[in-house]
């Protein structure tokens, strides 16, 4: 009988019952319904797995997965067997996302489900209701993200999460900023001006000069913003610096189209230039034609001549076409492939074509935007 004493003493000097009810361990004077005056211990669990459910012995879950997992609520209980109070605390210790369900139609603070991020935990409690109430609520130390960017962590509503769905952001006051769902930035105005359907920055300063600075190092006075075959832009002298050393030649092969009727326009020469962009070029081009008095020249439609020479003596022998070397300054207001056609006055046929030393050439670059 005294081994079994001894223990119950030991047992009870630890403890303490107030006549209020209280018990208190470790103090003789319990404040609270349950008053220890020490270390609490609780359950303590590790998972790694895609899926978990929540039971009864849980307290404390860890996560350490390698993939983004759901934990799952047990359904609340009505009568006998109900848990109102019961708490779970949920840490993520991983660089994936925690899911936390609850058991349908019942709802966490009115939503479904909630997201815990790599590194951030959750506390959750039971309330004791059942079917489509809030059956747990999240306190201290949990973090919701929502679908519209928007971050609570605890009471604070804070920005930086991912916009997952069409989000307007538009300012009031001035006008001053509007961010559309669809991804275009209105800069002085909240609406779209004629015009800029397809823009996806528009700035409207008003009437007030300076609606845009850009300043990366490279603008200069009088600089244009000019962007290379990637689309990046920096700033850069209007004239263009290699001016000598990047001509460009004439693509395909000639033929001898002064061979028609008189007053022929529009002749196949069976060559063409590509313009690599918009802006001033500097065209050089050289032939001999040997011929009667004629009227002959080579030009781009709807840009210029890049060559011509006028019947200067009416000789009624051949002559050898002079100037045979020729320079033009054209401008062309977009980039493409512009094919040389031809021109001539009259019936003559020339007797010579393309008989020089060196013979025909035309090549051009660009010198200015």
């Amino acid at each position: 009988m005294s081994k079994n004493f001894i223990p119950l003493v030991l047992f009870l000097s630890t403890i303490t019952f107030a006549q209020t009810g209280n018990v208190g361990i470790n103090t003789v004077t319990p404040g609270s319904t349950l008053d220890i005056n020490g270390s609490v211990a609780a359950s303590y669990k590790t998972v790694n797995t895609a899926s978990y459910s929540l039971t009864a012995t849980d307290f404390h879950v860890s996560y350490n997965g390698s993939t983004n997992t759901t934990f799952s609520l047990p359904p609340a209980i009505n009568g006998t067997g109900n848990f109102k109070g019961r708490m779970y605390r949920i840490t993520n210790n991983s660089n994936f996302t925690i899911t936390i369900s609850s058991a349908l139609p019942e709802t966490i603070n009115g939503n479904t489900n909630i997201l815990v991020l790599p590194n951030q935990s959750a506390q959750l409690i039971s309330t004791g209701l059942s079917g489509a109430n809030p059956t747990w609520e999240s306190i201290s130390g949990i973090t919701n993200t929502a679908s519209n960017g928007l971050n609570l962590s605890g009471n604070d509503v804070k920005l930086g999460g991912t916009l997952s769905q069409a989000t307007d952001i538009v300012t009031t006051v001035g006008n001053n900023l509007s961010i559309t769902g669809t991804g275009k930035v209105l800069l002085g105005s909240n609406t779209i001006p004629a015009g800029a359907a397809d823009a996806k920055i528009v700035i409207d300063n008003g009437t007030t000069n300076g609606a845009l600075q850009i300043k990366d190092g490279t603008q200069q006075l009088g600089y244009v913003l000019t962007s290379d075959s990637n689309g990046l832009a920096t700033w850069s002298s209007t004239v263009t610096t290699a001016f000598a050393n990047n001509w460009t030649s004439y693509t395909g092969t000639l033929v001898n189209p002064f061979t028609g009727t008189a007053g022929g326009d529009n002749l196949v020469t069976g060559i063409s230039v590509n313009i690599p962009a918009k802006g001033w070029y500097f065209f050089r081009s050289g032939i001999t034609i040997t011929s009667t008095c004629n009227d002959y020249w080579f030009y781009i439609d709807g840009i210029g001549e890049v060559w011509k020479a006028y019947c200067g003596t009416a000789s009624p022998d051949p002559i050898n076409f002079v100037p045979r070397d020729q320079t033009r300054v054209l401008y062309f207001a977009a980039p493409g492939i512009y094919p040389i056609v031809a021109h001539k006055t009259n019936l003559v046929v020339p007797t010579g074509f393309n008989g020089g030393n060196p013979s025909f050439y035309l090549d051009f670059v660009k010198f200015q935007n």
